[in-house]
């Protein structure tokens, strides 16, 4: 039973550092390509805000993706009983 668990392990084990990696670039991508619109449409003021809001969503995405590394690398070097 054990072997036949083990490929489910590790496929977890790779499968949750990846999710987190595609989460963390779509939404640097988002913020970016958000950026860009509005640049291309309103030059002067109105990306500005936008621009703080990326910092500050940014600041939030850091904390989550450390706090998530966090627990996984926690979760993966416990011991198992």
């Amino acid at each position: 039973q054990l072997l036949f668990l083990l490929p489910i392990n590790v496929l977890e084990d790779f499968s949750k550092p990846l999710s987190l990696s595609f989460r963390l670039f779509g939404n640097i991508l988002a913020d970016e390509l958000v950026v860009g619109v509005l640049v291309s449409l309103v030059p002067l003021i109105v990306p500005i805000p936008v621009m703080l809001l990326g910092v500050f969503t940014s600041a939030i995405q850091a904390l989550v993706f450390a706090t998530l590394a966090g627990a996984y690398i926690g979760e993966s070097v416990e011991d198992h009983h």
